[in-house]
């Protein structure tokens, strides 16, 4: 989902300007520079923004971006005037811009406070006019319990919804989550991750190979417990990298665990692990450079590590807790 008020949305759309010119002396002026500028006018305009506001909810949304885009009278952008005119825009019924303002909701910040509850009633509007997207993110309000009681059954509705359409990320969670209801067994699970991991977006692609690899290392519902397979998933993940699949995939490498043995390949693959401040993997690093042959040279790395790993500890304690 696109955030506007995220870099990536200031940069969707190059913001424009229009200008009167009072006096008819500058008036060729105006037009030579113009000319000369492509088009950009560099006079003093004498009319301003809010003179010629938008009409229809698709000039509103449009506006959003002008008003996120510096221009030569205004040099940061206007977040506050942005979120008035994106909800006036889902208000008169635009799509995205509810699937917009649902997602600031969800999320938080920029003048915005997380409120699960007015972001399920922006992606509901949404999903009303036909959004699949939104399905995806009513199913995390309603999994999560984010601002309305926790409920397994209407989060698996809406992703199911969402993954019978083709949405990636819905088929993820259709296949990564049991949900409380007890009607979708591991079988059903791997067909959605399979497809999943069919995903364009290789992060998401990793995250269900990830899964995969779980679900045969679990050998429960339905499908039975398949090591190998398992290891195969895991290095598809690894290698796409997610941080938790590296992991498991170095430790199978260094053990000559259902895949060849290598440990140089298995070192590397928990390094890339730990890299990503994946805090199992550091400590497992760490204990293994100083419980190796040449630990005293690898001391350097290993007090490295500690100390990344003690950084995280602080921050973890010092950030509060995510829903």
């Amino acid at each position: 989902m696109c955030n506007f008020f995220s870099q990536e949305g200031k940069n969707l759309h190059a913001a424009t300007t229009s200008c009167y010119i009072e006096s008819m002396k500058k008036l060729h002026i105006a037009t030579l520079l113009a000319t000369l500028t492509g088009g950009l006018c560099l006079v003093n305009c004498g009319g301003d923004e809010k003179s010629k506001e938008p009409q229809t909810a698709q000039e509103m949304y449009e506006y959003v971006h002008t008003l996120l885009q510096p221009n030569v009278k205004r040099d940061s952008s206007d977040f506050g005037e942005a979120l008035k005119w994106l909800r006036r825009a889902a208000e008169a019924g635009h799509l995205q811009a509810q699937t917009d303002l649902g997602g600031l909701y969800l999320e938080g910040g920029k003048g915005v406070k997380q409120d699960g509850k007015e972001a399920l009633k922006w992606f509901s509007m949404a999903a009303n006019q036909g959004s699949k997207e939104a399905l995806v993110y009513m199913g995390l309000i309603h999994r999560r319990g984010l601002g309305v009681p926790p409920d397994q059954k209407k989060a698996r509705a809406c992703w199911k919804e969402a993954a019978e359409a083709g949405i990636a990320e819905a088929q993820y969670y259709m296949g990564a989550f049991t949900t409380a209801t007890g009607d979708l067994d591991a079988v059903k699970q791997a067909e959605w991750l399979k497809k999943a991991v069919q995903s364009r977006n290789p992060t998401l692609a990793a995250k269900a190979a990830c899964a995969l690899g779980r679900l045969y290392a679990d050998g429960k519902g339905g499908i039975r417990r398949d090591m190998k397979e398992s290891a195969r998933w895991y290095a598809i993940a690894a290698q796409g990298g997610d941080m938790g699949a590296q992991l498991v995939h170095g430790i199978m490498l260094l053990q000559g665990e259902f895949v060849p043995k290598n440990v140089e390949k298995g070192m590397s693959y928990i390094r890339m692990s730990a890299g990503q401040d994946y805090p199992q993997a550091i400590a497992l690093l760490i204990n293994l450079l100083r419980n190796a042959e040449n630990a005293q040279e690898n001391e350097r790395e290993a007090a490295a590590w500690s100390e990344r790993l003690e950084k995280l500890r602080v921050k973890k304690t010092a950030t509060p807790a995510a829903h």
